[in-house]
């Protein structure tokens, strides 16, 4: 039972870190775009990640990916970077859990 309350703290985490980071152009042109989003974050928790910061980082890379925007064989680390920042620095602001 702890573990199902852990998952969804870490899923609400996650999906709360990674929506802002979804481009309105993205979300005006793709009406699936959330539930996306929340096949990436619920993939994630099953393979077992405990990071918010990480797993928000790695669904924002799904959703690219399967927009098109990265290429599989090759990652920006430059842009991959810039976000875990971001999304570290809005982590940061949030009250610990």
């Amino acid at each position: 039972m702890l573990r199902i309350a852990r998952n969804i703290d870490l899923y609400q985490l996650a999906y709360r870190l990674a929506w802002p980071h979804v481009s309105e152009f993205h979300k005006n042109a793709d009406p699936n775009i959330a539930l996306r989003l929340h096949d990436s974050i619920r993939r994630q928790l099953s393979q077992g990640l405990a990071e918010p910061v990480l797993i928000a980082s790695e669904a924002l890379k799904d959703i690219d990916k399967l927009n098109g925007q990265v290429d599989n064989k090759e990652a920006s680390p430059t842009r991959s970077a810039g976000r875990n920042g971001r999304l570290r620095h809005a982590f940061s602001g949030s009250p610990s859990r």
